[in-house]
C-alpha cells in the first residue's frame, strides 16, 4: 500500500516535551537509551504527543494562512507584524514556513523514535523473561494504543506539510516528481545534509498519511475512546483528519465515508444559539460538537493562541487596538440573525495613534477563556484548541457530495447545509439548494463557520481561486488605504506564493529537496 523510505534525516529529537499536565507529567529530559523501559514511560511519552498535537493546532500554524488570505485588513498601527505574509512579500527565509516545517518534522521524529522503541519492547519481551515479567498483557495492549497516537501524530504532521508546502492536489500534480514532501519513517539522525531525503510525489505523501491513519485506528481504543470534547486522539479524530485530507486530495468517497460516520455516530451534536456558541468558544465548556478539544489548565499550561492581534484589548485604559480587522465583505457575509455574527465579532470603537474611530467590527472569536487568565488584566487569549469539530465534517461531507457526481449528491449536500445552518441561524427556513447555487453557498458557509481557524488560504487553493481583497470597513484606519499591496491586493490562483517555500535555514530541506517554484534556495 505504501512505500517506506528508510532514510536519514537531521532533525533534533524533541524529547524535552513541555508539560501537558493531564494524567501524567512528561519527562523534562529523557535519556534516549532508556526512554521506554516501562509502561509508565510509554504513558509519559504519549502525553508529550498530545502536547505536540495541540501545538500544531494553535498559533502561527493557524493565523499565518489567515493573514495571507482575503479575510482581514491590517490597521495603520499594526507595526508590520505578519506584514510579509499579509502583503505576499515573503521568501524562503520567512519565519512562518520555517516554524511550521520544523514543528512538523520534530513531531515526526518523535513519533518515529517512539515506534522504534516500542518495537524494541516487543522484541525484548519475546527474548527476555525477566523483562517480560515487568509488562502485563494489558500494558502491552496499551503500548499498542500509544503507538496509534504516534501514527496519528505523524499523519497529522504530514497533513500540515502537504497542505502548506505542496500545490493543489490534482491528477496532474499527484504523480509529478518532487511535489510532495520528504517522507521519514525511521528515526536515524545525522548531521550530514547530503543524507537528507528528496521530496516524494504528492500521491506518495497522501498514501503515507492514509497508511498512518489506518494504523492509528487499529489500536487507539486500547487507550482512548470516543467522547465529545475528548482531550485525546480517538478513532473519531482519526476519521476527522482522514476526511479533511481526503477532501483536499479529491478522494470524495473516502471523505464522505469518514465524515458521515462521525456525523451519524450519535456521539456529537451541533450547538445552537449565542449562549451555546459562547460556551464553545469562550468558556471551553460546550463540548458536544468537539471531536477533540486539547487539554489546557493553569498555572502550568501556556498554550499558543489563535489570536494574532485581532482584539488588542488594553485592560488598564479599556480600549481596543487590534492589528487586523475583518474585511467588510466578511462581516457582510453574515445575516443579522446569524448567531456567529454576535459571537465571532464585536462592534466597538478602536484606538489608533491618530485617535479613536467610530464603531467597527473586530474579530472576537478567540477572546480567551476567563478561567485561563491569571488575573483581571491578563489578556493572553488562552483557550483550549479545537482541532476537530463536527461542523467542519458537515462542510466536508457537503462539499464531497457536491463534487462526487453521485446521483443524489446535490440533495445530500443540501440536507447537510440546511442542518448546519438551522443550528447557526435563528428562524432558519429550509433552502432547496441546487447544483448551481450550492457551490457558492458551500464555500461561503465554510468562511462563516471556520473563519480564523486556518482554512481559508487552503480552501482558495483547492477551489482554484485567487485572492481578491475588497473595500475595508473604514479606509481611514487601515494600512495603505487603496493600495494594491494591502487593501485591494489581488493575486491569481496561479501565484506561486499559495504554496509556501521550503525553508532554507534550520531543519529545512537539504540539497536533494527541490525548492518550490518561484523561490530561490
Amino acid at each position: 500500500m505504501k512505500q517506506i523510505f528508510k532514510i536519514s534525516f537531521a532533525l533534533a529529537l524533541v524529547l524535552g516535551f513541555s508539560s501537558c499536565d493531564m494524567n501524567l507529567r512528561p519527562y523534562s529530559v529523557i535519556d534516549p537509551d532508556n526512554a521506554l523501559e516501562s509502561y509508565a514511560d510509554a504513558q509519559k511519552l504519549a502525553n508529550g504527543f498530545n502536547n505536540q498535537i495541540r501545538s500544531l493546532a494553535v498559533g502561527s500554524k493557524i493565523y499565518g494562512p489567515e493573514l495571507q488570505s482575503d479575510l482581514f485588513h491590517a490597521v495603520a498601527d499594526f507595526g508590520n507584524r505578519g506584514g510579509d505574509l499579509y502583503r505576499w512579500e515573503f521568501d524562503a527565509s520567512n519565519g512562518y514556513p520555517e516554524s511550521l516545517w520544523a514543528s512538523c518534522y520534530a513531531a515526526i521524529a518523535n513519533a518515529n523514535f517512539f515506534l522504534q522503541k516500542a518495537q524494541s519492547v516487543y522484541d525484548r519481551v519475546e527474548a527476555d523473561e525477566d523483562f517480560a515479567a515487568t509488562w502485563t498483557e494489558k500494558q502491552l495492549e496499551g503500548l499498542k494504543g500509544y503507538e496509534s497516537v504516534a501514527y496519528f501524530l505523524r499523519a497529522y504532521s504530514y497533513s500540515f506539510l502537504l497542505d502548506r508546502f505542496c500545490p493543489a492536489y490534482s491528477d496532474a500534480t499527484a504523480n509529478t516528481p518532487e511535489l510532495g514532501v520528504p517522507i521519514v519513517t525511521v528515526y536515524e539522525p545525522t548531521s550530514d545534509k547530503e543524507k537528507y531525503p528528496a521530496r516524494s510525489t504528492m500521491k506518495e505523501t497522501y498514501a503515507q498519511i492514509l497508511a498512518d491513519l489506518e494504523l492509528a485506528e487499529e489500536n487507539i481504543d486500547a487507550v482512548y475512546t470516543n467522547a465529545a470534547g475528548s482531550n485525546y486522539v480517538t478513532s473519531d479524530a482519526v476519521k476527522a483528519l482522514r476526511a479533511r485530507v481526503a477532501l483536499a486530495c479529491k478522494d470524495y468517497e473516502l471523505a464522505i465515508e469518514d465524515a458521515t460516520a462521525v456525523i451519524n455516530s450519535g456521539t456529537y451534536s451541533l450547538v445552537s444559539g449565542v449562549d451555546a456558541l459562547n460556551k464553545l468558544w469562550v468558556n471551553d465548556d460546550q463540548k458536544s460538537e468537539c471531536i477533540m478539544q486539547c487539554f489546557v489548565s493553569l498555572p502550568s499550561e501556556k498554550p499558543g493562541t489563535n489570536n494574532y492581534g485581532y482584539i488588542g484589548y488594553n485592560a488598564q485604559k479599556d480600549f481596543y487596538a487590534p492589528d487586523f480587522i475583518p474585511e467588510k465583505w466578511l462581516v457582510d457575509l453574515y445575516s443579522d440573525n446569524d448567531y456567529r455574527k454576535t459571537v465571532y465579532f464585536k462592534q466597538t470603537p478602536i484606538t489608533l495613534s491618530s485617535g479613536t474611530t467610530d464603531p467597527l467590527y473586530i474579530f472576537y472569536k478567540f477572546i480567551g477563556n476567563p478561567a485561563l487568565m491569571t488575573g483581571p488584566t491578563d489578556y493572553s487569549y488562552l483557550s483550549a484548541p479545537k482541532p476537530f469539530r463536527l461542523a467542519e465534517l458537515y462542510l466536508i461531507a457537503a462539499e464531497a457530495y457536491l463534487r462526487s457526481g453521485i446521483a443524489n449528491g446535490v440533495q445530500m449536500a443540501s440536507d447537510l447545509m440546511n442542518e448546519l445552518q438551522s443550528k447557526r441561524i435563528a428562524d432558519w427556513k429550509t433552502v432547496s439548494y441546487t447544483a448551481s447555487t450550492l457551490p457558492a453557498e458551500s464555500q461561503n458557509e465554510r468562511v462563516r463557520e471556520l473563519v480564523g481557524e486556518g482554512f481559508r488560504l487552503s480552501d482558495l487553493k483547492r477551489y482554484g481561486k485567487g485572492i481578491t481583497r475588497t473595500a475595508s470597513q473604514n479606509s481611514q484606519v487601515i494600512s495603505q488605504p487603496g493600495g494594491n499591496t494591502t487593501e485591494f491586493l489581488s493575486k491569481s490562483a496561479e501565484d506561486y506564493r499559495f504554496v509556501w517555500p521550503i525553508p532554507t535555514s534550520g531543519g529545512g530541506g537539504g540539497p536533494k529537496c527541490k525548492q518550490n517554484n518561484g523561490y530561490t534556495k
